[in-house]
């Protein structure tokens, strides 16, 4: 999993999945992922080379654990190798998510009511960091649950990541929810160290 390039989807495909500049050159065939990884890296590569007939039944991936460890990496490669297959999907961290319900509802309802249906209905939905959102408003908890319940209905996967444990997801959201998550989804916990790197000072001197 290591080339230089990325080829095989214009950037407007890009930007219309949510895959803007960080991740635009990502994918299985431009990472290269440390030892620690590698058996979780291997077995979401083999869910992306099936991603089809995984899309098609409603079985997502639930990527848990601590920060750094590549997982939104391997998320949007999943994400991208469906792309570049001819399908479709939307990459979006979970703050966004509600960032968007909140302000797009005063805005304008139209535009409200359409990213929400997307939400609902897109092929294939990465949510970013489960568990980063504020959930002390009181409608945060029960619009997070209808999205997840109506995608369950509707046998369309969500590809998870997340920092929290099982028990901790337990403790913030719907019994049913996770349940109904675990039923549905691959779930890979990753106990590595955090792989980014600080800025070299050198630079500025």
């Amino acid at each position: 999993m290591l080339t230089k390039q990325v080829v095989g989807i214009k950037d407007k495909e890009l930007l219309q999945a949510g895959i803007f500049e960080r991740f635009k050159n990502v994918s299985f065939q431009t990472i290269s992922v440390d030892n620690d990884i590698r058996e979780n890296a291997e077995m979401i590569y083999r869910y992306a080379k099936n991603i089809d007939k995984y899309v098609a039944e409603g079985k997502g991936l639930i990527l848990s654990g601590s920060y750094g460890t590549m997982k939104t990496t391997l998320a949007v490669c999943v994400l991208r190798k469906f792309i570049e297959q001819g399908g479709s999907g939307l990459f979006i961290p979970m703050c966004s998510i509600m960032d968007n319900l909140y302000s797009m509802r005063a805005r304008s309802l139209e535009e409200w009511g359409r990213f929400e249906m997307r939400l609902r209905e897109t092929k294939l939905l990465v949510i970013d960091d489960l568990g980063g959102e504020d959930v002390s408003a009181p409608w945060v908890l029960p619009k997070v649950n209808s999205i997840i319940t109506e995608r369950y209905n509707r046998k369309k996967p969500v590809i998870i990541t997340t920092n929290m444990t099982k028990d901790e997801l337990l403790d913030t959201y719907s019994g049913r929810i996770i349940d109904r998550l675990k039923s549905t989804n691959f779930y890979i916990v990753f106990n590595a160290k955090s792989k980014r790197k600080g800025l070299n000072l050198d630079e500025l001197r």
